[in-house]
C-alpha cells in the first residue's frame, strides 16, 4: 500500500512568515525616493556619536529623502558645523555661509559648541560654562552673526527654517539671539529645565548644581527622588519635588491649532532638557508643555518669575519677506538628540510599529521620539519638500 506524502504545512508556513517579514522591506525598496535639499547645522559634535542630529537623519533616510544628487543623507558627513578631531588635530568646520541658494530646509539642531571633557549633562543642558560660578571651559560655540545672516537671507528666499534647543540659548550673544528669535517667532526667558527620576547628588544631576545650590541657599544639596530642576542663565536654580510641588513629569499637549495643522494629538511625557520660551512676532503655538503642579509648585514658579504654561512647538509664517508665506518652526526641546540609529530604517511602516510597541515610561525618551517627534517631522519634511526658494534675481526685485 502506497503511503500518502503529508502536505508540507511547515514549509508553507515558513514561506508565509518570511514573506510577511520581507514584505515591508520590499515595499520600501520599490517605493520612489523623494528629493529634498536640507542643510543641518550642528556645532556640538564632541565625539563620533553625532547624537545631537542623529535622530533627524534616521527619519530622512527612513522616509527615503535624498539629496539633489540622489544620494542618501549621512549623519557623519552631511551637516554644517564641526567635525570630530582626528589624531589630536583641530576639528574641521563647515559653515552655512557656503549654503546652496536653493536649499529647501535648514534645520538648526545645536549650536552650543565644543567643550573640554566634562559631565555630559553640562553639555546637554545648554547652560553657559561659567554660569553660577562654574569653572570656565573651552567654548567655541553659539550662533554667530554670520550664521543668523545666512538664515535671514535663506528665509528671504523662502527656505523653511527649523530650530530646536539649544540653538540660540547660551552661549549665543544677546544681539544675535534677538535676530534669530525674530525668525523663529520666540523669545528665550533664560530658563532651561529637566525632569530627573532621581535628584540624588552624584547620579544624573550635573555636578556643578550642588555647588551652586550651596551658594544660593547656604544649605547642602539633599534632594532625593524625582523632580524638576530649573536653571537660569544668570545662575539661579530651584527644584520642584515630585509629590510636593509636582505630581509627575512634563507632558506635551497639542493645541487645537497643532492638532489641526499636524493631524496628531499625542499625550506623551517629555523627559529631557527643554527651554522656556514665549511666542512672539506672530508665531502660532502648536504644542505646550503641561507640568502637573500642586499649589505649592505654582507658588514656587511665580516666585522665580516662571510661567505655568509655555510653548513646546511654535510655527511662524512670515509676511514681511519677498517670499510671502515663508515658514519657521521652533522646538523648545532637544528632540533630535539620539544615540541610537535603528537598523530598520529601510522598512516600510517601522515608525508606526515602534510607536505601537514603545511604552511611555518616566526615564526614557523613546516614546516621545516615536509617538511625537517622528510623526511631526514627517509632516514638516513633507511641507518642506514643497518649498521652492526664489532665485537670487527674484529675491533682489
Amino acid at each position: 500500500m502506497k503511503t500518502k506524502r503529508p502536505f508540507p504545512r511547515f514549509w508553507a508556513g515558513l514561506a508565509a512568515l518570511m514573506l510577511l517579514v520581507l514584505l515591508p522591506w520590499i515595499i520600501w525598496e520599490l517605493s520612489p525616493a523623494k528629493t529634498l535639499s536640507i542643510a543641518v547645522v550642528d556645532k556640538t559634535v564632541n565625539d563620533d556619536s553625532y547624537r545631537e542630529h542623529k535622530g533627524l537623519f534616521w527619519i530622512l533616510n527612513q522616509q527615503k529623502y535624498r539629496s539633489e544628487n540622489g544620494e542618501a543623507y549621512r549623519y557623519d558627513r552631511d551637516y554644517y558645523g564641526n567635525y570630530p578631531a582626528v589624531g589630536g588635530q583641530q576639528p574641521e568646520e563647515r559653515t552655512i555661509t557656503d549654503l546652496p541658494e536653493q536649499t529647501q530646509l535648514i534645520y538648526v539642531a545645536d549650536t552650543y559648541g565644543l567643550t573640554e571633557p566634562q559631565n555630559a549633562e553640562d553639555i546637554e543642558s545648554g547652560i553657559p560654562a561659567n554660569a553660577g560660578g562654574r569653572d570656565p571651559i573651552s567654548q567655541q560655540g553659539g550662533m554667530k552673526s554670520a550664521d543668523v545672516a545666512a538664515l535671514e537671507e535663506a528665509a528671504a528666499r523662502g527656505t523653511m527654517l527649523v530650530a530646536e534647543f539649544n540653538s540660540i540659548a547660551a552661549p549665543t550673544d544677546e544681539a544675535v539671539r534677538d535676530r534669530a528669535s525674530d525668525l523663529f517667532g520666540m523669545k528665550w526667558t533664560g530658563w532651561t529645565a529637566r525632569y530627573f527620576p532621581d535628584l540624588t547628588a552624584g547620579m544624573e544631576v550635573p555636578d556643578w548644581v550642588s555647588d551652586r545650590y550651596m551658594e544660593i541657599t547656604g544649605r547642602p544639596w539633599s534632594y532625593t527622588g524625582a523632580g524638576f530642576l530649573f536653571v537660569q542663565e544668570e545662575g539661579d536654580l530651584f527644584v520642584l519635588r515630585d509629590g510636593a510641588e509636582t505630581e509627575g513629569g512634563a507632558r506635551i499637549a497639542f493645541t487645537e491649532a497643532g492638532q489641526s495643522r499636524l493631524d496628531m494629538n499625542p499625550n506623551n511625557r517629555y523627559n529631557y532638557w527643554f527651554d522656556i520660551v514665549t511666542a512672539s512676532n506672530g508665531s502660532e503655538v502648536l504644542a505646550e508643555y503641561d507640568l502637573p503642579l500642586t499649589s505649592t509648585g505654582r507658588a514656587l514658579l511665580a516666585e522665580h518669575g516662571v510661567r505655568e504654561h509655555f510653548p513646546a512647538v511654535l510655527r511662524r509664517e512670515a509676511t514681511d519677506t519677498p517670499a510671502a508665506g515663508q515658514v519657521s518652526y521652533y522646538f523648545a526641546g532637544d528632540y533630535a538628540d539620539r544615540n541610537d540609529y535603528a537598523f530598520w530604517r529601510r522598512y516600510a511602516g517601522w515608525p508606526t510599529f515602534k510607536s505601537w510597541f514603545t511604552f511611555d515610561v518616566p526615564n526614557s525618551e523613546e516614546a516621545f521620539y516615536w509617538d511625537v517627534y517622528v510623526p511631526m517631522m514627517q509632516k514638516v519634511l513633507k511641507e518642506a519638500s514643497l518649498v521652492q526658494p526664489l532665485s537670487p534675481s527674484s529675491d533682489s526685485q
